[in-house]
């Protein structure tokens, strides 16, 4: 175990996954990345082997390790999702998607020899090329090691073109779980390999997901279904060992005050990240659930303010990882690698160093558009205010701007407001555009009436963030000194046909329907009608490798916005999710910094200010 230094490095870990009773992470900081193996015996550094010497600019961007076997890897742009997955004994690569494949013990041969090892994967079929990734044409497909990639099979599914497919893998070393969003819902089908099936699989499809927070997960050989995840209301049920009837099911039973927010299987059990306490006495704990008993037992956490931003573990493996973040004494906290391995009654500490303690936040509420009170935490006292609002990812694909911001902070040359809001809900579903696209525009105003009018106040959007961000700008320019769009989406009618976002129709809505495309049009903040008012200066950031958010959602909300304000648009040759290893994403952290800093307070009515 590595003891705590002196102080504080600027590093994340991320990428967590799990392989037979081992852990792995990658560690990023701005030294690089290396990925990093955690057992019962310590932690030890991975070698990749023959992976590329990094001269085509491709990286490492997801590592599925093996036992007694090289590991297969995808390699890409910088923070991309498109890769080219490889493994040691085929002679070729394919073009892949991240986090790629599943390990099954056996399949079959696509070129005569013996059945063997291999993997199922997300990928294209042979001659896609890294250049430009094809937004058609996602197929599943199966791989025998040492085969090449130009013979996989795909597999025969019956789902929908637009459907975005992702897949986990069972306690069955012969099969796998393929999870298919689209907008009629979120299915699950259980493909198992090596029957007696003309193309060797046989597809069972099980419960349909009522909403976007069920989740089912296989565990100690049966199946656990979880509902309403993330909410006061979630629950998580035991089926019936050998069965995929919901009908039936035993719901575990939690102490009180425990809110359940996600739940992943093993070969024993299940364990359950939850949220505990409210206010000052909030945090987050782990439960370990026994496959057998049912009983939750808890394992970590469960301490006011500490948290667990990273886990793996998987059904195949007997074990469990995590990221443990906790508070010391004196204002500092620590960042812990844990092991949690099957048979073991505590987790072992594998690596321990010191983490930037966030500045202090106090949680108040202000009330949105349809009356729900919506948290808002505040952090620092001085300088401009940076109201932040985040879309689909959590603030590690934002590490590095994060930790810039938590610094300034520190200093006294920012304070920070972040609010929680609705912003993924689907836009046929919003009524005259509440329930969450106006959620940040209700925050600014009600900071606005706060901080008084002669304090800069700038709004920042990441991602989906940015349609509220920028629709508050666009509605009342006159509450803000500046605005800054990183990797947005903008254009809410035209996003099918911008990167991978025809996937994003089973979330936002399908503009190919009139009821839907008349809704997406009145929230989104290409189409909304330009203001009266001069609109505050505009930094939008980009990301040459970002298949997420396409770079067009930027570029034509700038062509638009040229002669209504200051804009400035800045591409970086990066993807949706930042690293401190990556210097282009070190500048665009800069540039931001730099932008918030010099935002000086617009002239405005001191009568009008209270909104």
């Amino acid at each position: 175990m590595t003891r705590a230094g002196a102080a504080p490095t600027r590093a994340a870990v991320h990428g967590l996954l799990t392989c037979g009773r081992a852990g792995y992470w990658w560690e990023d900081s701005e030294a690089g990345a290396r990925l990093t193996r955690g057992d019962a015996e310590g932690v030890h550094p991975v070698q990749l082997g023959d992976g590329g010497d990094g001269s085509d600019g491709l990286v490492p961007l997801a590592v599925h390790p093996a036992d007694g076997a090289p590991p297969a890897v995808l390699r890409g742009w910088p923070g991309g999702d498109y890769g080219y997955l490889s493994e040691p004994q085929a002679p070729d690569q394919v073009l892949a998607r991240r986090p790629a494949l599943v390990r099954l013990a056996e399949v079959a041969s696509a070129v005569g020899r013996d059945a063997g090892p291999g993997f199922v994967y997300t990928g294209f079929p042979p001659g896609a090329r890294l250049s430009a990734p094809p937004v058609e044409g996602v197929r599943v497909a199966v791989h025998r090691l040492g085969d090449p990639f130009r013979a996989d099979r795909p597999v025969p599914l019956d789902v929908g073109p637009g459907a975005l497919l992702s897949l986990e893998a069972t306690a069955d070393p012969s099969a796998a779980l393929l999870k298919s969003a689209s907008p009629e819902g979120t299915s699950y089908q259980l493909l198992r390999f090596g029957g007696e099936t003309p193309d060797g699989v046989t597809v069972t499809r099980l419960a349909v997901a009522a909403t976007a927070r069920t989740r089912l997960v296989l565990g100690a050989d049966r199946w656990w279904h979880g509902e309403a995840l993330g909410t006061p209301r979630a629950e998580l049920r035991a089926l019936r060992a050998g069965s995929t009837d919901p009908a039936g099911a035993e719901r575990v039973v939690f102490p009180d005050g425990t809110a359940l927010a996600w739940f992943w299987g093993t070969r024993r059990g299940v364990l359950v990240r939850a949220l505990t306490g409210r206010g000052a006495g909030a945090g987050e704990a782990l439960y370990w659930v026994d496959g057998d008993t049912l009983r939750p037992r808890l394992v970590a956490g469960g301490e006011p303010g500490g948290s667990f931003p990273e886990i793996a573990a998987s059904p195949s493996d007997d074990c469990a990882v995590w990221l443990r973040v906790s508070a010391r004494p004196g204002g500092a906290s620590v960042r812990r690698m844990e092991l949690l391995l099957g048979g073991e009654d505590e987790p072992r500490r594998l690596r321990e160093e010191l983490w930037p303690m966030p500045a202090r936040r106090v949680t108040e509420y202000c009330t949105a558009g349809d009356g729900l009170r919506l948290p808002v935490q505040l952090s620092g006292d001085a300088g401009p205010v940076l109201l932040l609002e985040h879309g689909g990812l959590t603030a590690l694909a934002n590490a590095p701007l994060e930790r810039a911001l938590e610094e300034m902070t520190g200093a006294g040359e920012v304070s920070l407001a972040r609010v929680v809001t609705r912003s993924l809900v689907p836009a046929h579903r919003v009524p005259q555009g509440e329930r969450g696209y106006n959620d940040l525009l209700h925050a600014a105003r009600w900071l606005r009436e706060r901080v008084g009018p002669t304090r800069p106040l700038v709004v920042l959007g990441h991602s989906m963030g940015a349609v509220g961000a920028a629709r508050a700008v666009l509605l009342e320019p006159g509450l803000f000194d500046g605005w800054v769009l990183r990797f947005p989406v903008t254009d809410l009618v035209g996003f099918p046909a911008l990167g991978i976002g025809r996937h994003w129709t089973a979330i936002l809505g399908d503009p190919a329907r009139p009821d839907h495309r008349a809704a997406l049009a009145a929230l989104s903040p290409l189409h909304l009608p330009l203001p009266a008012h001069p609109l505050p200066p505009l930094l939008i950031q980009t990301g040459t490798y970002d298949t997420r958010a396409d770079s067009r959602h930027g570029e034509l909300l700038a062509q638009r916005l040229g002669g209504a304000g200051p804009v400035t648009l800045s591409n970086y040759p990066i993807g949706h999710v930042e690293r401190f290893c990556e210097a282009a994403s070190r500048r665009a952290v800069a540039e931001v910094t730099a932008f918030v800093r010099g935002c000086p307070p617009l002239a405005r009515d001191l009568e009008g200010a209270s909104l």
